[in-house]
């Protein structure tokens, strides 16, 4: 039978076609973020500007294929960097603003970036359920453009991880629909770029959502289900795998961290009921009025557009997405009101749920909910009223509504000031009068408010050894510091040469502070961590040093001598000499992954007076390397490797249909011609 001959450009005209919502989408993003990406007096503000954009910039600094910057130095007397998930270190939409150097504008543009992905994981997911392109861009705007994302921009990971939410959704639904094996496998790695993003609270809530999304289908078909638990576990087993990188250096990082022994009930973070009027009045708790406080406000703005209820309304009763679409919005939001709702203590069934951060975080699941449901609204009128102009006049009603509110009046969104003027004025304060003549091996205390020094991880930007920081905190450290305000003393120990005075506002030298490496005079030694915490309120490192067992027998040297000959950012070479095995104290904070030696020997390595670091080293005139190394780097980077190069290889088993696909076409013109 004769063929017929394909129309000329058809094949460009797709192309088009195709490339036309990503395309108005982009354009859409770039006019929202406009303002704060290009303006001089608009910033980057809170934990953007005091954790994020510090921990970003100084791994970009420090960007070297033969070492990554695992520890610093400069901040808590030494912390594991990159075993912090909120630097975002392996999350591939910001390996190009690492390689490129990162500045507070950058910042901006990663958030217009997630913003992007955000608006067209919806639009592709949406899209797939519905007839109506505009629709699906109508939907688009109401999640990536909605107030969760304004109220989240300073929470760069958290809004990263939100960013991802519609791709894991769409990858499942491709998987059902179209290729179980490329899909799966492709969802595994969309899984692990939401979890490497930093944020648990968004990475736990995001599979909960696959959860909801999946039991939605098993309802809908009730014979699949197996294929749909099937679907969802294989992607979150790759995601989990893929992730490994991130997820085992940030698991040992907790499980020494101050959280971790703290009480699992969350009382902050709930869902208010009044705070769902923001849905319809973007200034009904005064988010967008001078004088509110920001941290109790940020969380519960919602405002999506005022079309997006009744449109939603519409979804719920006219169309078939009504049950994924509830599903997202009723268990996450009963879940988020609380004890006092009672979902809230099934909680207790996924495993740190409760420690991972304030329910309300997890608003970007009711977000896309509302955002399905309006899109089905759309697609409802506008199939019934058939007017050409009517699906661009409401979608751009929508984005002009969101624009205005979420973007130009909104101060949650982006400060209404330079960075200079909020933070970078004071940080060159700090720099002057502090970082340029602090000497070398001592560090610096603030004790009190240090909001007028510029970002709260300032030290970072400075290269400023100091004893405070606010990642997330190791326990014992933070015992340390909490029982140093009332013991003074302890101050000398954690080698502190410089001090802010509260008092006067001065720099004070401290002239009975203790060296970084040396014998204390004697040690006792203790048998548990609460008998250490308890030492520490009457500890003068300067007498003595308290050991925590089980230790190597240590008979100190009372005239042992040691002095630091060389160091970096994570090693150092200290040279000593004791005539007895003795304890040789570091003023470093202990952690995992510290490894010292004389000659090629491994030396054991003790915590000192609770939180510090110390080496029990031989009889002799020797020196000692120390050096820090990731206990969990390698195996997941190996795990990460193999199971990322195992998923691209399953979804690479979807192309040979194409290329058949391909060669039938390139047949027919053939046989045409």
């Amino acid at each position: 039978m004769e063929q017929a001959a394909p129309v000329p450009g058809a094949a460009s005209s797709r192309w088009i076609h195709r490339l036309a919502a990503p395309a108005a989408i982009a354009a859409c993003v770039m006019v929202f973020y406009w303002v704060p990406m290009t303006s001089s007096s608009a910033s980057i503000q809170w934990e953007a500007a005091d954790l994020h954009y510090p921990m970003q910039r100084y791994l970009s600094d420090r960007l070297s294929p033969r070492r990554f910057p695992f520890w610093t130095p400069y901040v808590l007397s030494g912390y594991p960097l990159l075993a912090n998930s909120e630097v975002g270190a392996w999350y591939p939409p910001n390996w190009p603003f690492f390689l490129a150097g990162i500045t507070p504008r950058s910042i901006q543009l990663e958030l217009a970036l997630n913003a992007f992905l955000a608006c067209m994981g919806a639009y592709l997911l949406i899209a797939g359920h519905l007839r109506s392109r505009m629709a699906a861009i109508l939907g688009a705007f109401a999640y990536g453009l909605s107030g969760f994302f304004a109220g989240h921009a300073s929470q760069v990971s958290l809004f990263a991880g939100a960013a991802m939410f519609p791709w894991l959704l769409l990858a499942y639904r491709r998987a059902k629909d179209v290729s179980v094996v490329r899909y799966t496998a492709l969802g595994g790695l969309v899984g692990a770029s939401l979890i490497l993003a930093g944020s648990g609270q968004a990475a736990v809530s995001s599979f909960l959502g696959l959860g909801l999304y999946a039991f939605a289908d098993w309802w809908r078909e009730r014979q699949s289900w197996l294929r749909s638990v099937a679907i969802a576990g294989f992607m979150l087993a790759g995601a989990l795998a893929c992730a490994a990188i991130q997820l085992l250096p940030a698991r040992e990082l907790a499980a020494h961290s101050a959280r971790a022994a703290g009480s699992s009930t969350i009382i902050q973070g709930l869902l208010h009921p009044g705070s769902l009027m923001t849905l319809v009045a973007p200034n009904w708790l005064g988010a967008l009025s001078s004088g509110f406080k920001p941290s109790e406000m940020a969380q519960y703005y919602f405002y999506a557009g005022l079309l997006v209820l009744p449109l939603a309304a519409i979804g719920v009763v006219k169309s078939g997405m009504r049950l994924p679409g509830l599903l997202l919005i009723v268990p996450p939001a009963w879940y988020m009101l609380g004890p006092a709702g009672g979902l809230y203590y099934l909680g207790a069934l996924a495993p740190g749920l409760h420690k991972l951060g304030r329910p309300v975080e997890g608003w970007f699941l009711v977000a896309l909910g509302l955002a399905l449901l309006a899109a089905a609204g759309g697609d409802w009128i506008f199939a019934r009223w058939r007017m050409a102009y009517l699906p661009v006049l409401m979608a751009g009603l929508l984005f002009a509504d969101v624009w205005y509110w979420n973007s130009l009046r909104n101060p949650l969104a982006y400060a209404h000031a330079s960075f200079d003027e909020l933070y970078g004025s004071g940080e060159e304060a700090i720099r002057l009068r502090v970082a340029l003549n602090q000497p070398q091996l001592a560090r610096f205390d603030a004790p009190g408010d240090r909001a007028s020094m510029g970002p709260t991880l300032h030290p970072l930007d400075l290269d400023l050894e100091a004893v405070y920081g606010a990642p997330l905190n190791p326990g014992p450290y933070k015992d340390y510091l909490d029982a140093m305000g009332r013991n003074p003393k302890l101050r000398d120990g954690l080698n502190v040469g410089r001090l802010l005075n509260v008092a006067t506002g001065s720099i004070d030298d401290n002239p009975s502070v203790l060296p970084r490496a040396y014998f204390p005079a004697a040690v006792d030694d203790v048998r548990s961590l609460e008998e250490s915490r308890r030492a520490l309120e009457t500890l003068d490192p300067a007498v003595k040093s308290i050991v925590l067992g089980p230790h190597p027998p240590i008979r100190q040297d009372p005239n042992a001598a040691a002095s630091v000959v060389s160091f970096g950012e994570q090693w150092y070479r200290i040279h000593y000499h004791a005539v007895w095995p003795s304890l040789l104290k570091v003023s470093v904070a202990w952690y995992p992954g510290w490894r010292a030696d004389v000659g090629g020997g491994p030396l054991p390595i003790v915590r000192v007076d609770h939180a510090l670091m110390g080496v029990i080293v031989p009889a002799g005139d020797n020196e000692v390397a120390l050096n820090f190394y990731s206990n969990h780097f390698g195996s997941g980077l190996t795990i990460s490797l193999a199971s990322g190069i195992f998923l691209l290889a399953c979804a690479w088993v979807g192309r040979p249909s194409r290329r058949r696909k391909r060669r039938k076409r390139r047949q027919s013109k053939r046989v045409v011609a």
